[in-house]
């Protein structure tokens, strides 16, 4: 629970900002958390204030990649706005 909390605070501690932010996304569980974490504490805050309540995460790699795939999973179960970058190798 302490690891929990201390998480919590580290990303609602950067939601207090007067700058527009955003999340990038991957596959990965810890940027789903951040996400996640945002998303429950946005409203309220003066960011959400300034640039609205929905939180954009972005995506930056390959087309067609399981990475991407999953980014838009997370995106459209939290409900955030979502964004893609695709590069080609």
């Amino acid at each position: 629970m302490a690891l929990r909390k201390a998480f919590e605070k580290a990303v609602v501690k950067r939601l207090m900002t007067y700058v527009p932010f955003d999340v990038l996304l991957s596959d990965g569980l810890d940027s789903s958390l951040v996400a996640a974490v945002a998303v429950r504490h946005l409203t309220g805050t003066e960011a959400a204030r300034r640039w609205g309540t929905k939180l954009h995460c972005f995506y930056v790699g390959l087309e067609g990649s399981p990475d991407l795939k999953a980014a838009k999973e997370v995106a459209e179960y939290l409900g955030t706005l979502h964004h893609e970058f695709h590069f080609t190798v």
